[in-house]
């Protein structure tokens, strides 16, 4: 699905001839720190590269060429040639190869990374290209003509990973940067809509003061609003409530793989990234949770995604002594400073197939990832993404984190997997979330400017003709345990979701034919219908309360009986809706003793109001603020670990058996 892309921004073998790359001759200088690496077998085939080596004034290049033993190639080819292994902190890579016009200024950063490749000397008139991935010189050197990298041979050293990505960074980190603010297509992105906020702006502001000159007609206006948008919303969540009510076994293809691959199962590629920005406390016990993981060595990448200025982060992190399986990416400076923004940068970094996103304060069933491969495998290339569930830690800390946990039940145990069933767009949640790495990349990444990218990301998917499959594989977070801190966090979950609905409803034609019309209806009303909902809770506590102590309420002179009771019945069954899904959901995770808090969770949901105002005004005042949520001040937190490096993970061979590998899961 992807388009073909030319590795160039205009093709090299269009424009240069890279045998006129000579240079005046420079000092002579000890180019590779240790023989490493020897040239194809064929001596007759290589012989003009190596002549061209040959010709350099340096004896100790002649001798690593003459002496490096022979790689195993393409027979025949002769089009690469091994050298040795480059001493980057001797020799880093020649500006001069970067200057306008020069081979490392045309070159697409994100296919040289995807290729593994970085210009680095020139030596006799030839680039030399560094690699940390050089098994076949020749296979290498062919690929890269293919892309219009070079013209014919190429002369290779290797280089070790973290100092091919170190250089690689230096050299083109701010063109990746500016990349991963702007891969979404502007037509996409929200940030194309200044214009459309402020003429939305407007628009709030003559309905309001047409509602308030009007008298009785703008009262009935704003409440039959209301009421057909909660009605839609609750409607849409009975469905899913109700869809949610069958269970649905696992695939059967899922075990008649198991049977027929358990004695050598060929696991993906799985690149897990990790954003982290101002998390140095949450460092040691993050990588405890990650060392929990059981999943194959040879095949597992963590990349510990950091901002560029978080000084703190990084030296706890070099402080941990990393396990190979785990390294760092440094996220340039820019803006906006943001999730998807340093997530849309590291991607250019992962090898994996399958790119998974996890959180500093993430604790993942140590099954996880076996459970994500199996799903993958069994299920339809057009399943592009599989979502874990999520649940907390800290569940019975306090009030807050007991409605917290209720409200993540209902979401993930309940209305997500109903959305799914019933061939909805599914809205994902921003952590342990697994995509196919050729979809993902299809869709353009992440919307950097959108501070629900996750939810946006789904949208994205589903009007690509991609589908998303929950599954019962579980990550326990922290929950936000203070009033203030879940109201900031709640409210950029609201913007962002207004803010997608905004981006996604401006073309609605356009919408309609990707989508349908079950998931056009369903669009609207989950993303337009949640932020409502909290918007009109103090219309349905004010009413409440009124009636209470007066038997009346404020809207009486306004409305007449025909308009109120309707607006109340439908308030009223949305909320025991919910109540009763939150039932549902803890009654199938066993947590009995959260049945008692349920019937609190509408005083919960007040705070939601005031999350959602804030929202509201944080969309035409900072719509891009992204107001980050600190972790690690939970009072249920085990004692921080040793910063001392935890015990080396078990390696594929002592794996569990594969039943267990593929058990957790709820696909189609």
């Amino acid at each position: 699905m992807n388009a073909p892309r030319d590795g160039l921004e205009r093709r090299a073998s269009d424009v240069l001839d890279l045998s006129a790359y000579a240079a005046p001759p420079r000092p002579k200088r000890r180019f590779f720190s240790r023989p490493g690496l020897g040239a194809h077998a064929d001596p007759v085939v290589t012989r003009r590269v190596r002549e061209r080596v040959d010709s350099a004034a340096e004896p100790g290049l002649r001798r690593l060429v003459a002496d490096a033993p022979p790689l195993r190639g393409t027979p025949g080819a002769g089009l690469g040639l091994g050298i040795g292994v480059a001493d980057l902190l001797a020799d880093p890579p020649d500006p001069d190869l970067f200057a306008p016009g020069e081979i490392g200024a045309l070159a697409d950063p994100a296919l040289l990374l995807e290729m593994r490749l970085l210009p680095w000397q020139r030596i006799a008139g030839e680039v030399v290209w560094i690699s940390d991935a050089l098994g076949n010189p020749d296979a290498l050197a062919e690929s890269a003509r293919a892309h219009g990298l070079l013209p014919g041979e190429a002369i290779f050293a290797r280089v070790d990973t973290e100092g091919f990505e170190d250089a690689f960074s230096a050299c083109y980190g701010e063109r990746l940067a500016r990349r991963a603010e702007r891969w979404v297509p502007a037509r996409e992105s929200v940030r194309s809509l200044g214009s459309i906020r402020g003429r939305l702006a407007l628009l709030a502001a003559l309905a309001g003061l047409a509602a308030l000159l009007s008298g009785e007609a703008g009262a009935v206006a704003i409440f039959l609003l209301v009421f057909v948008v909660n009605t839609l919303t609750g409607c849409l969540r009975l469905a899913a409530f109700l869809a949610a009510l069958s269970p649905r076994s696992p695939d059967p293809r899922a075990h008649r793989l198991v049977l027929d691959n358990s004695d050598e199962p060929e696991w993906p590629m799985i690149s897990i990234l990790v954003p982290l920005y101002r998390e140095a406390d949450m460092v040691p016990r993050l990588m405890a949770s990650l060392d929990r993981i059981d999943y194959p060595r040879d095949a597992l990448e963590v990349l510990l995604v950091v901002e560029g200025p978080d000084r703190a982060t990084r030296e706890a992190l070099e402080a941990m002594r990393l396990p190979d399986w785990a390294r760092v990416v440094p996220v340039p400076e820019g803006a906006p400073r943001t999730k998807p923004r340093a997530l849309n940068y590291a991607l250019n970094f992962c090898r994996g197939e399958v790119i998974g996103i996890l959180d500093a304060e993430d604790r993942p069933e140590p099954g996880q990832l076996l459970a994500v491969a199996g799903a993958l495998r069994v299920m339809p290339e057009r399943v592009a993404c599989v979502q874990c569930q999520l649940s907390y830690f800290n569940a019975r800390e306090n009030w807050i984190t007991r409605c917290f946990s209720l409200e993540y039940a209902i979401w993930f145990d309940v209305l997500l997997r109903g959305f799914e069933r019933l061939g909805l767009p599914v809205p994902l949640g921003g952590t342990s979330v697994y995509f196919r790495r050729e979809a993902l990349e299809d869709v353009g990444g992440w919307d950097a400017h959108n501070v629900t990218e996750d939810a946006d990301l789904g949208m994205r998917l589903f009007r690509r003709g991609y589908r998303v499959r929950v599954l019962t594989a579980r990550t326990d977070e922290e929950a936000n345990c203070r009033p203030l801190p879940w109201i900031r966090q709640r409210s950029r979950w609201l913007k962002g979701y207004l803010l997608t609905w905004l981006c996604h409803i401006r073309q609605p034609v356009t919408l309609w034919e990707e989508m349908g019309p079950r998931g056009f209806l369903g669009f609207n009303v989950l993303f337009l219908g949640a932020a409502c909902s909290y918007l009109a809770m103090p219309l349905f506590w004010i009413s409440v309360i009124g009636w209470l102590l007066t038997g009346t309420t404020p809207w009486d002179r306004y409305l007449p009986d025909w308009a109120f009771w309707p607006l109340a019945a439908s308030l009223a069954g949305g909320q025991g809706l919910m109540l009763s899904a939150a039932a549902l959901a803890m009654w199938r995770k066993g947590a009995l003793d959260l049945l008692l808090w349920v019937p609190s969770l509408p005083l919960y949901w007040t705070l939601g109001a005031l999350a959602a105002w804030k929202a509201v005004i944080e969309l035409f005042l900072a719509p891009y603020y992204w107001d980050k949520t600190r972790h690690g001040v939970s009072r249920m937190l085990a004692p921080r670990p040793s910063r001392r490096r935890p015990p080396r993970l078990r390696s594929a061979g002592n794996a569990p058996c594969p039943e267990a590998r593929f058990g957790a899961w709820n696909g189609r």
